[in-house]
């Protein structure tokens, strides 16, 4: 990590750099020069409510122990919401070839090219990712996890917001995920749903708990 790069800890434990704030920071101000009349919420700052259907989403910094601990995988996330529903997302991978994806819930765009969830051959040929091991062993998805593992599908713990590039780019087959907040899972909504890929809730009304994957192998959990 750079000398200048300033890292703390916030109430809930997690990792926080002077980054997060600054990256968030000049986001807002370009947001609220474009569009002074929008909400904005955000990882790090106060939430800024506006009467208006329209809000701005961000997180500044997806996957900020990793980019303590010096891995590539971490992004910025930015959504649009009209209403609370997600309409268009962002992502920025800036250490991975700083690749730049956009999606409108119809269709999904890496650097500029079309993109698409990839086809189901069954589990013993798939990649399956997660943010982490521990987490999804003690969430909802635990049982289909295992049940995926035993079937012979590779698990890599490739998570955070490059977890869910991977599926929407054709290079994983499952994503799975725990305890999500609307700033870690809203802007990449938009992202799956144009790449074609099926979100699985675990019958909640939101995303805190989710399975990505085809239709047909969601279809094959069952779920």
């Amino acid at each position: 990590m750079n000398s200048s790069v300033k890292k703390g800890f916030k109430d809930d434990g997690t990792v926080v750099t002077n980054l997060d704030f600054e990256i968030e920071s000049s986001l807002r101000e370009a947001i609220r020069s474009s569009y002074p009349s929008h909400s904005i919420v955000g990882e790090e700052l106060d939430v800024e409510t506006n009467n208006s259907p329209f809000s701005w989403i961000i997180d500044p910094i997806d996957g900020t122990y990793n980019f303590c601990n010096g891995s590539p995988l971490f992004g910025t996330l930015i959504g649009f919401l009209e209403d609370g529903f997600p309409r268009y997302g962002f992502m920025r991978l800036p250490l991975v070839d700083d690749i730049v994806v956009f999606g409108d819930n119809e269709h999904t765009t890496v650097c500029g090219n079309p993109t698409s969830v990839r086809k189901f051959n069954g589990w013993n040929s798939s990649l399956v990712l997660t943010t982490d091991i521990y987490t999804i062993k003690n969430s909802p998805a635990s049982y289909h996890w295992q049940h995926i593992i035993k079937q012979g599908a590779t698990a890599r713990t490739w998570g955070d917001c490059y977890g869910y590039f991977m599926v929407c780019s054709g290079n994983a087959d499952l994503m799975a995920d725990t305890n999500l907040k609307d700033v870690d899972i809203l802007p990449i909504i938009p992202l799956l749903r144009g790449a074609g890929v099926s979100i699985h809730t675990f019958g909640r009304k939101d995303f805190k708990h989710i399975i990505v994957s085809s239709a047909e192998a969601l279809s094959d959990l069952n779920l």
